[in-house]
């Protein structure tokens, strides 16, 4: 905790009337693509914009997650845009998905290209760089610091330890360079965000200082994503029938979300007036539809990513959302993203998972969680959901209230800005309110 001493010093500066800070973002992933990390800072980025902070972005040309970079954009080297009232500085990249020497690629090109966008923007107060990954990373705090500016750097997921435990990086002298990198990037930030306790943990036991720790989880947009009857367009366009019911899946497919499971669970209620919808792209969704194909299973359809409002429409017609995450102590520190549009849309959640997020929605009451990977377990989850309207509705609304009260992005951005002021003013003059 911030000693009482700084907490003073900061309730006078913000008497004193200081001016806010100016921030820039610095990110492989950003909007329009859809994934975990482009919502969270795409609504941060917004909310610190409308509250009154100049905000600039260097990122990529949009190409997550399909690993092609999206129609409409030039493939100049780098190229500076408004969007949505906030200076974006794009660079190419090689553009890939998956594992392997191409993804690599697609790491080190966007690291080396960050420089130059870098150049062309403008310097702020705050530097904010999404880790992973390390060559996306280390360019952006090397600049920031030589411009003695501060960095803030927004951890997700333990890259090097986690590409270890997959089998994508071998133990060896490259993972003790590469994790000592990591380390003294870490010591070098003036504060470090985490998405989740598990994060935060694994941070301190890598002598992370816990006082220079932030909470910056994900949310939702409430105005967005609400309750509200099924749009007639929306059943129509995705050709329900009369009682059957939605559970939807919206974002990313990929090797984490373990999202076999719905498959199994799809086979054991081939019989039920059930539909599961898959929206989103990502490296697994070629093989999930393949299996879908092969197994012959007709209550499964998949759709390519949609915007978040075609995305809310939808769960306004879904009988429940789903949330999944494959099992193992390297996920256990995760709280998948997708549940919170679902709990904002009064919806609950069906969460496949042993990790963070599925202790969350069971402590909450918004929604029945079951073993990651066992797809019995979740038809049983459908079935009990369909049976049971009205315990249905009331897990929703439970849902709904949390997110009111804990994880709009009003209220994640007013805490986060508290706690970067407080470490602010216990180790310097700043201008963080």
């Amino acid at each position: 905790m911030i000693d009482a001493v700084a907490r003073r010093l900061h309730r006078r500066r913000r008497a004193e009337g200081t001016a806010r800070p100016s921030f820039l973002f610095v990110t492989q992933y950003f909007p329009p693509e859809r994934g975990a990390a482009q919502v969270r800072l795409g609504s941060v980025t917004r909310e610190l914009a409308r509250r009154g902070h100049r905000v600039e972005v260097v990122t990529a040309i949009p190409n997550y997650p399909t690993g092609r970079l999206f129609p409409g954009w030039s493939r100049r080297p780098v190229q500076r845009r408004d969007e949505d009232g906030i200076p974006v500085v794009r660079v190419w990249l090689w553009a890939a998905v998956g594992s392997g020497p191409a993804r690599l690629g697609n790491y080190l090109t966007f690291g080396a290209m960050s420089v130059l966008g870098l150049l062309r923007a403008h310097p702020a107060d705050w530097t904010l760089v999404e880790y992973p990954t390390l060559f996306g990373a280390l360019p952006a705090v090397l600049h920031a610091k030589a411009l003695r500016r501060r960095v803030v750097v927004n951890v997700a997921d333990l890259w090097v330890d986690a590409s270890v435990a997959v089998g994508a990086l071998s133990p060896g002298a490259l993972v003790r360079a590469l994790l000592s990198i990591e380390r003294a990037m870490l010591r070098r930030a003036d504060a470090v965000n985490v998405v989740t306790e598990g994060v935060r943990d694994a941070l301190v036991a890598k002598g992370v200082d816990p006082r220079r720790i932030c909470w910056l989880p994900n949310g939702a947009d409430t105005t967005l994503f609400r309750p509200g009857p099924p749009d007639p367009v929306e059943v129509e366009a995705l050709g329900l029938a009369d009682g059957e019911h939605l559970f939807l899946y919206a974002g990313t497919l990929g090797y984490v979300h373990g999202l076999e499971v719905v498959l199994d669970a799809a086979e054991h209620l081939v019989d039920d007036p059930v539909r599961f919808v898959l929206v989103g792209g990502g490296s697994e969704r070629d093989r999930l539809v393949a299996e879908a194909a092969s197994r012959r299973l007709r209550n499964v359809q998949f759709h390519e990513p949609v915007a978040p409002e075609r995305v809310a429409s939808m769960l306004r017609c879904a009988t429940a959302g789903l949330a999944s995450v494959r099992s193992g102590d390297l996920y256990r520190s995760i709280r998948s993203a997708k549940m919170f549009p679902v709990m904002a849309s009064g919806r609950p959640v069906i969460y496949a998972g042993d990790d963070e997020g599925a202790a969350i929605v069971e402590g909450l009451g918004a929604g029945l969680c079951v073993p990651p990977g066992d797809g019995a377990a979740l038809a049983a989850a459908v079935r009990s959901l369909i049976a049971h309207p009205a315990e249905a509705m009331a897990m929703g609304g439970r849902g709904r209230s949390h997110v009111e009260a804990e994880a709009t992005w009003e209220s994640i951005v007013a805490r986060w800005l508290d706690e970067l002021a407080l470490i602010d003013a216990r180790t310097g003059p700043g201008r963080v309110r």
